[in-house]
């Protein structure tokens, strides 16, 4: 969210100009010129050491009547560091001049990461087969599940071709699985 200082302009009379006293910002702001009567200029000027940590893309600016500009600082300052300064605004060239006491609290974004979380885990998740590999397990019942089939097959000569085409079935499962892992 940017921070916004509001410059009232032309609200109480000609070359009239509310601002506040102080001003606080933890970077980069807007000031937000509301002229409210006749078309006129406002100038910003970043005293010398705001200007050290600030910036303005342009410092002179025309408002048609009724209208409203919005102007960008720019703040670059070390983060964790402090910074004081003024802004000067300036209506009617030159008519109305106020200062406003800007107080730059730059803001600490900076991530830490704990150094541990760039090592690996070693630990293996338990499994329902005690640590074996379940594919491992699947692999080997349905190979057992083949063999049990084919003795079926051989058991029952009227249904040879229905138990033989289930064991080839369950042979080709079970090499899936295996293959899978």
């Amino acid at each position: 969210m940017t921070d916004r200082l509001v410059v009232q302009i032309n609200r109480t009379g000609v070359h009239s100009l509310d601002v506040p006293e102080t001003f606080e910002t933890d970077g980069s702001f807007v000031v937000v010129l509301r002229n409210h009567g006749e078309s006129t200029h406002a100038h910003l000027h970043l005293g010398d050491q705001l200007s050290g940590v600030g910036r303005l893309d342009a410092t002179n600016h025309y408002l048609d009547g009724g209208t409203t500009r919005q102007v960008s600082v720019d703040i670059d300052a070390e983060p964790g560091t402090r910074h004081r300064g003024r802004l000067k605004v300036v209506v009617g060239h030159g008519a109305e001049t106020r200062f406003v006491s800007v107080v730059v609290d730059a803001a600490d974004n900076t991530v830490r990461v704990d150094p541990d979380l760039s090592t690996p885990s070693r630990s293996q998740p338990d499994t329902v087969f005690g640590g074996l590999d379940p594919l491992a397990v699947g692999a080997v019942a349905s190979g057992t599940l083949c063999l049990l089939l084919l003795l079926a097959a051989l058991a029952a000569p009227s249904a040879n071709v229905v138990f033989a085409v289930f064991a080839v079935l369950a042979g080709l499962l079970g090499a899936g699985l295996f293959a899978i892992r």
